[in-house]
C-alpha cells in the first residue's frame, strides 16, 4: 500500500503558536497586520500563488528571464503546482522543521529564528512554479539537461521573492536549500552565506517530506527507510548529528 506523507501529526510534540507579519510588497496588495498562525496558513506565501501577479514579478526581474532564456524555458507560471505544492510537500516540511526545531537542544534552538523558518520551509520550492512541468512530473529519471533544469528552482525561488519583502535571512534559506556545508550541493555559495542550523533543518526536513511522498518517479518510502537514507546524510558530514536527533525525535 502506498502511503502519502501528506498529513503530519502534531500530538507529540508541542510547536509554538507564532505571529506572522504580512508585508506590502511590489504587487502585492494591502498589509494584513498580525494573526495568529497555526500552521493552516501564512500571509507571506499565500501572497505569491496569483498567476498574473508571479508572471508579472517574473516578467520585471531580469535575472529570471535570463536564466528562462539560457535554458530555453517558456514563461509560464504553473499555479496548479504551486497550489499541489503548498497544501503538501511545503506545509509538510513547514510542519517537521517546526518539530525539528521544537525537539533540538536548548543552545542550538537560541540560533534559530522559528519565524524565518516557518517562512522558509513554505516558500524553498516555489521557483518550481516556473520549471516545464513536462520535467516535474516525469514519470521516468530525469536526463542530465533536465536535472539541470530542475536545479534551477532554487535560484529561481530566490529571485521572484527577493523584492517582495521577504527578508534576507528567509532568501538566503531559499535559496541555498539544496546546499550542503562542504558547498557540493547547488547553487553555488557566495560570500554573503553560511550554512547553519537553520539551513540544516530546512535541508533535512525537505528531504525527508520528499522521501516520505509518492510522486511521479517514486513511491513513498516508509519512516524506517527515509530515516536510515538520511542518517547517511550525517556518516557524510552533510548535516550534524544533533539535527538528525532532532528529526529522528519529531517523526
Amino acid at each position: 500500500m502506498n502511503f502519502v506523507y501528506n498529513t503530519p501529526i502534531l500530538n507529540k510534540i508541542n510547536i509554538p503558536h507564532i505571529p506572522f507579519r504580512s508585508v506590502t510588497p511590489s504587487y502585492i496588495g494591502k498589509a494584513e497586520g498580525i494573526r495568529q498562525d497555526s500552521f493552516s496558513s501564512d500571509p507571506l506565501s499565500s501572497s505569491f500563488v496569483d498567476k498574473n501577479t508571479l508572471t508579472q514579478i517574473a516578467k520585471s526581474n531580469p535575472r529570471v528571464m535570463d536564466i528562462l532564456k539560457e535554458n530555453n524555458i517558456r514563461l509560464n507560471v504553473n499555479t496548479q503546482e504551486l497550489n499541489k505544492l503548498k497544501n503538501g510537500h511545503l506545509m509538510d516540511t513547514r510542519i517537521t522543521a517546526a518539530k525539528m526545531y521544537s525537539a533540538l537542544p536548548q543552545n542550538l534552538k537560541s540560533e534559530v529564528n522559528l519565524s524565518d523558518l516557518q517562512q522558509a520551509a513554505m516558500l524553498h520550492d516555489y521557483g518550481k512554479v516556473l520549471i516545464p512541468e513536462k520535467i516535474l512530473n516525469k514519470s521516468s529519471k530525469l536526463n542530465e539537461k533536465e536535472r539541470e533544469i530542475m536545479k534551477l528552482h532554487s535560484e529561481l525561488g530566490y529571485e521572484l521573492l527577493k523584492d517582495q519583502g521577504v527578508n534576507k535571512n528567509v532568501l538566503d534559506l531559499v535559496k541555498y536549500h539544496h546546499q550542503t556545508p562542504n558547498g557540493g550541493g547547488y547553487p553555488a555559495i557566495t560570500n554573503d552565506f553560511k550554512p547553519n542550523v537553520s539551513s540544516e533543518i530546512i535541508t533535512t526536513a525537505d528531504k525527508y517530506s520528499a522521501l516520505r511522498e509518492k510522486r511521479s518517479y517514486k513511491d513513498a518510502l516508509s519512516r524506517e527507510k527515509a530515516l536510515n537514507m538520511i542518517k547517511e546524510d550525517v556518516d557524510k558530514g552533510l548535516i550534524s548529528q544533533e539535527v538528525y536527533n532532532a528529526l529522528e525525535k519529531s517523526v
